[in-house]
C-alpha cells in the first residue's frame, strides 16, 4: 500500500479531526493527481472530516467497526484492510496509518516548514528507520518527499 500524508515539522497531521493548516501550496492538486481514478482508504474520522464525500473520481474505502448506513456510490465499508489492493492509497487518519504501517511500501509526504497545534501525529523517527527518502523537492512553504521501504 501507499500512504499520502501531510505533516508539520513535528509530524503533526491533525487537530480536532481537521487539518491544522488552511492551505499548503500545491498539495491538494498533487493529492488529486496522484489519487485520481485510484482506491483511497481512510478511517471513519477521516471520512467524517472530508468536506465532500465521497472523494470524486476515486473508489472510497472506509475502515471501521462501527455500523454505517446510506453509503454513496463508489464507497464501501470494511472492518479490516486484509483484502484491500496493494495499490491503494492510505489517506488517514493516524490510527489507520499506525495499523497498516508494516504493509506500506511507499510514502508521499508533504512536510511543512511550520509548526502547528496538533493532537495527532505520525512517527517521523519510525519513518526514517523504516524508509529511505529517494525524492525531495523544496517548495515555498513545504517539501514534497517520496519515501520507499528499506
Amino acid at each position: 500500500m501507499k500512504l499520502i500524508v501531510a505533516c508539520d515539522i513535528n509530524g503533526g497531521i491533525g487537530y480536532k479531526n481537521k487539518l491544522p493548516w488552511n492551505n499548503i501550496q500545491g498539495d491538494l492538486q498533487r493529492f488529486k493527481e496522484l489519487t485520481h481514478g485510484q482506491t483511497v482508504v481512510m478511517g471513519r474520522n477521516t471520512w467524517d472530516s472530508l468536506p465532500k464525500r465521497p472523494l470524486p473520481n476515486r473508489y472510497n474505502i472506509i475502515v471501521t467497526k462501527l455500523p454505517f448506513t446510506n453509503l454513496p456510490d463508489n464507497t464501501v465499508v470494511v472492518n479490516s484492510v486484509d483484502n484491500i489492493d496493494n495499490d491503494a492509497w492510505i489517506i488517514g487518519g493516524a490510527k489507520l496509518i499506525k495499523s497498516v504501517w508494516d504493509t506500506i511500501t511507499e510514502i508521499h509526504l508533504t512536510r511543512t516548514f511550520t509548526e502547528y497545534n496538533c493532537d495527532t501525529h505520525i512517527d517521523l523517527v519510525k519513518l526514517e528507520n523504516d524508509f529511505s527518502c529517494w525524492f525531495k523537492e523544496k517548495m515555498t512553504d513545504h517539501t514534497y518527499e517520496i519515501w520507499k521501504r528499506k
